[in-house]
């Protein structure tokens, strides 16, 4: 230690026998920010609870056109019949097998022949873009903003095939599931259009 060490030592020494600790007050310190969560802020809360009802609202809506709605219905759960809805590949298509484009005529037209051709298709019906996004919009009349998130190049085209039971549902569904320009297949546990 060299000689200025030396006496800042001895005089801190001097100092901490003479000073106690009621003699020194506390430090100035500033007082703290409270600290802010998202859910302290209105604003914030606010939003997260806009996009929460957003949010529920479409899973309820998604879950309301998906349901079969025939409840009470008597006839409708009476009868057998079973309509087969063959949707079509479109630009919006999430399946791979789409490759992102919309189903060809040529790819339409040999959809169409199958169907027609299948011994259990008692009616073959074609649904273009253009008239399932009319009935789309007849359909969810009553809510608006679930039908402005809609374009009309979402609604795939389609065709509704009516069979005459589930057996033969499943068996239209083996058959055209896979074919080239076909989105997806699904059978519709309501009773069919007229």
């Amino acid at each position: 230690m060299n000689e200025p060490e030396e006496r800042l030592t001895d005089a801190l020494k001097d100092v901490g026998e003479t000073v106690r600790s009621g003699d020194v007050p506390p430090p100035p310190f500033p007082d703290r920010p409270p600290t802010t969560t998202p859910f302290s802020r209105p604003l914030v809360m606010g939003a997260m609870i806009a996009a929460f009802v957003v949010v529920m609202g479409g899973v309820v809506a998604g879950g309301y056109l998906a349901v079969d709605r025939t409840f009470g219905d008597r006839n409708a759960a009476a009868s057998s019949e079973r309509t087969v809805s063959v949707f079509l590949c479109t630009k919006s298509s999430s399946a791979q097998k789409c490759r992102g484009g919309d189903a060809t005529e040529q790819q339409k037209q040999e959809i169409k022949r199958r169907l027609q051709a299948m011994r259990q298709a008692r009616r073959v019906d074609y649904e273009s873009k253009k008239q399932a996004y009319e009935r789309l919009k007849t359909a969810l009349a009553d809510d608006k903003e679930l039908l402005e998130s809609v374009r009309a190049g979402d609604v795939p085209d389609s065709f509704r095939v009516q069979v005459a039971d589930t057996e033969d549902a499943r068996a239209v569904k083996a058959a055209i599931d896979g074919v080239p320009g076909v989105d997806a297949v699904i059978i519709d546990h309501r009773r069919p259009r007229a």
